[in-house]
């Protein structure tokens, strides 16, 4: 059964809560800093559509042993394009903070700060079990826990959303590689030429010995066109996937905008 704010309160559940946030059956955290992809710590963060920012909540959470938590993202959030990411259980016997991911998922920014509401938090009991399963403390104080989520932040990239950038980093690095691939095939046809002009002036000569070294330079020659026709065909190859790839990701952004 789901503790109501009474039972809540005689608990003693919420560490430093604020009544206004109660309601009959659940608490709404309140945002005390935000951490953005810079690692920056402030009281705010106008988060920005495709955006991710960590939000650190000012109440502390102490779980008795016979009552189990639940975290869920406000209703009016998911409204406006925002999704929080780690929510769920709040184990039995866990003490400490609580803090979420949040992505803009929305066509405008939204603006998080301190004091504002963006979790809501429900209790129920639960049957203590005989035999209790290992939990690991999370009881440290808040600039320990936003220190650790800074390292969180540390190994996330919120580019896997913006399509657009991720597009033109692709075009970037696939137009560099074939100019390196052209570059290498203009300085092989420039072999083949000097290796031409090479065997035309000694075909001139009459001395027996050019005989020998103008056999040479026509295999050398033979090899040099037979290794540009293979270069020319992969190129061909990798500009037909390249195309290919490029309409794949003008069909994503279209469908992204009509949605």
């Amino acid at each position: 059964m789901i503790l109501n704010h009474e039972e809540i309160k005689e608990h003693k559940i919420i560490e430093d809560y604020n009544e206004n946030n109660f309601s009959d059956g659940s608490y709404n955290l309140t945002i005390s800093h935000v951490i953005d992809m810079d690692n920056q710590v402030s009281d705010g963060f106008n988060l920005n559509p495709q955006g991710m920012v960590y939000v650190v909540f000012k109440e502390k959470i102490k779980v008795p042993k016979n009552v189990i938590g639940f975290a869920h993202v406000k209703t009016s959030l998911t409204r406006q394009g925002i999704m929080a990411t780690n929510i769920g259980i709040i184990d039995t016997n866990y003490e400490g903070y609580i803090s979420t991911l949040l992505i803009n998922f929305g066509k405008t920014p939204n603006y998080f700060g301190k004091g504002q509401s963006a979790l809501r938090i429900t209790f129920s009991n639960i049957k203590e079990p005989k035999s209790k399963m290992p939990l690991k403390s999370n009881n440290i104080d808040n600039e320990a826990y936003i220190s650790k989520l800074k390292l969180n932040i540390a190994r996330l990239d919120e580019r896997f959303l913006n399509l657009n950038a991720i597009e033109e980093e692709v075009n970037k690095n696939v137009t560099s590689n074939v100019f390196a691939k052209l570059t290498k095939y203009v300085i092989v046809f420039t072999i083949a030429g000097a290796l031409t002009s090479i065997i035309l002036g000694m075909k001139s000569c009459t001395d027996k010995k050019n005989d020998t070294y103008i056999s040479n330079y026509e295999a050398q020659l033979k090899t040099v066109t037979e290794t540009n026709n293979l270069l020319l065909q992969k190129l061909e190859k990798m500009e037909y996937k390249l195309d290919a790839f490029k309409d794949s990701l003008h069909k994503v952004n279209k469908n992204k905008d009509k949605k």
